[in-house]
């Protein structure tokens, strides 16, 4: 009789059974049944190195203790993790780990969040045999402007050197020197220029690593921690915001495997204090030239005479990281109220935008055999986390195409006809060249070829879905010979009225040397904004408005995943956006009657089906992926 073959094996762990497939290591066998063996340099994004000999196990008929994050498992395996023997060598690790390391547990960054601290207390000795004096190392060693190391408190797990091999690809952390006198550094201690550093801090088991911008900020306890969503780029990022006493200390990353892999980049992790609010600030109106405090109810007032008069002449710009909720009333206040057809979001002429831009998901960059950066570095610099995933596509035999944007025939003529899968990865501005690009793979090539461009704000994808363009409504639906004016074409248009709402100081509204020119003969301006900046010296009404870590809502990423942001400070004295928008419509005569964002989300997805995708976390999809 013919023996059949499985995949899965089954194996014994403290006397429970467990099934998992060929491959999978005894650390992760156990954790499918909430069997714990502790750990220091084992990290499930890394190959496994056994450094730390923390995860010591009894493995019957091994002769001597097996770490449990470097063998696989095999079929009838028998594992113990908690015999008198494995119990005296986990003591043993802790204490060697102890013999030096400084005991200032409570003015370390780590302490209440550190792997080492609460492995010592459920499985190290109560107290130590040692009584000489601990070596010494340099502490608080400057590895760039972001990252100081404290040696003292290094334990040699290798995280930070692996993932400066295995995840970014930058070998610019190493372990130098040898034997006692190991230490971690940068080559020739140059100032480490990785745009991933902060991830350093996040993997490190101990205090080695730490934040300049979190340094003695606060105990982990203290925070009150909120999930988010990345506010530096389109990635769509998952964030927790850690505050304290309203103000934030830190974002720290959130795993989502579909988007971000758990990683963050630097430019979105240390991006916080552009969110930190300043002032209790009023509304404002401009009087005889000059600015006065006023109450919402004034400035609304004011706000809703002056578009009266402008009427179709008035243009709004919205920012491409506001929420969707506040892109959808935005919309019609313009649209259906105001009848204006001037509406954006751009501060550029882009091609336009279609559903085909996000038909590859991040996700499946993994499973491309060949991807094309259109434009190279520009493409990581638009969304650098994009990097990581690249690179960990690369290792499992993706090949990478860098070709400047002008330089498609190059791409065309390095991919083979019998590739299986092919991505195109762009910025907005390379996106003509990406689709004759994909255009001529399609009829090159025997497999699919899609394509992803990364847009501008950390919802510019949104804005687009949801018609905040003057030449297509909602759903990129055409607008029957209703278009309106790009913001290009704004100066010289005969406009009388700007309303420019700006969420976020990284994607703000910066006039162009025409519109510097054009926006002091405008009878009225509205800045609607979290921060001050240059525009209010010219603005008629300014509305104080909320940033992202001040509100509710949806945004959606460049690939379509529709994700939430929360609400993770208090702001109360400022008005919601978005009652802001309700009031001034219904002062117009509009009769809107939203009570919560819950309300208007619910309303989007009455607009736009595709967009109950939100629900679960999914991907908007238009259509089938070209």
């Amino acid at each position: 009789m013919a023996t059949v073959q499985t995949d899965q094996v089954t194996l014994t762990v403290n006397g429970q059974s467990v099934t998992v497939p060929k491959g999978t290591l005894i650390l992760d066998a156990a954790k499918k049944i909430g069997i714990d063996i502790p750990i220091f340099c084992s990290h499930p994004k890394m190959a496994p190195v056994a450094v730390c000999r923390m995860c010591l196990v009894e493995v019957e008929k091994m002769p001597k203790l097996q770490p449990a994050c470097a063998v696989y498992v095999a079929d009838g395996m028998v594992v113990k993790t908690t015999t008198e023997q494995v119990n005296k060598y986990q003591k043993g690790v802790l204490e060697f780990l102890l013999i030096n390391h400084p005991l200032d547990c409570p003015i370390c960054d780590k302490g209440g969040e550190c792997p080492l601290q609460d492995q010592t207390y459920q499985y190290g000795p109560g107290a130590s045999r040692y009584q000489f004096d601990k070596a010494h190392f340099d502490k608080a060693v400057p590895l760039s402007d972001k990252i100081l190391l404290d040696r003292e408190r290094c334990i040699l797990c290798w995280r930070c050197t692996r993932f400066s091999e295995e995840i970014s690809g930058e070998r610019e952390l190493a372990l130098i020197q040898r034997g006692v006198h190991t230490i971690i550094g940068t080559f020739n201690d140059e100032p480490a220029q990785s745009a991933y550093q902060g991830n350093w801090t996040e993997i490190c088991p101990v205090g080695a690593l730490t934040s300049r911008q979190y340094r003695f900020i606060s105990r982990p306890w203290d925070l009150d921690r909120t999930p988010s969503i990345c506010p530096g780029c389109s990635m769509g990022c998952n964030i927790q915001i850690d505050a304290r006493n309203n103000k934030i200390g830190r974002f720290q990353s959130r795993e989502n495997l579909a988007v971000d892999d758990s990683w963050l980049c630097d430019y979105g992790r240390y991006s916080f204090p552009n969110f930190q609010r300043q002032s209790l600030e009023r509304p404002r109106v401009r009087r005889d030239g000059r600015l006065e405090e006023v109450s919402y109810e004034e400035a609304i007032a004011f706000t809703v005479d002056g578009l009266k008069r402008a009427g179709g002449q008035a243009a709004g710009w919205a920012s491409p990281a506001d929420t969707n909720e506040e892109l959808v009333l935005f919309r019609r206040l313009f649209r259906e109220v105001l009848r204006s057809p001037h509406l954006d979001h751009r501060s550029a002429i882009v091609p336009d935008a279609e559903p085909d831009d996000m038909s590859l998901a991040i996700a499946d960059i993994e499973r491309l055999d060949h991807a094309v950066l259109l434009g190279g570095q520009e493409v990581i610099d638009a969304a650098p986390v994009l990097h990581l995933r690249l690179f960990k596509a690369q290792r499992k035999g993706l090949n990478v195409l860098k070709v400047g944007g002008g330089d498609a025939k190059k791409a065309l003529d390095g991919i083979p006809a019998d590739a299986r899968a092919v991505g195109i990865l762009a910025t907005e501005a390379n996106k003509t060249a990406a689709v004759d690009l994909q255009s001529k793979l399609q009829r090159k090539v025997k497999g699919s070829v899609r394509r992803l461009l990364v847009t501008t704000g950390p919802n510019g994808r949104g804005a687009k879905d949801l018609g905040i363009l003057p030449h297509l409504g909602p759903g990129y639906t055409s607008l029957n010979g209703q278009a309106g004016k790009a913001r290009t074409e704004w100066p010289g248009a005969g406009l009388r009225a700007l309303y420019v709402h700006e969420s976020s100081p990284l994607h703000g509204f910066t006039p162009s040397d025409a519109e510097s020119m054009w926006l002091p003969t405008l009878p009225l301006i509205v800045f609607h904004r979290f921060k001050p900046s240059p525009l209010d010296e010219m603005a008629h009404v300014i509305f104080p408005g909320h940033a992202f870590t001040e509100k509710d809502g949806t945004v959606t990423n460049m690939e379509g995943r529709v994700q939430r942001i929360s609400r993770g400070l208090d702001a109360d004295w400022v008005l919601e956006d978005w009652r802001v928008f309700q009031e001034i419509a219904n002062g117009l005569g509009a009769g809107w009657g939203y009570d919560s964002v819950a309300e208007i989300t619910a309303d989007l997805v009455r607009l736009l089906p595709p967009y109950a995708a939100f629900t679960t976390g999914e991907r908007v999809l238009w259509g089938e992926p070209a």
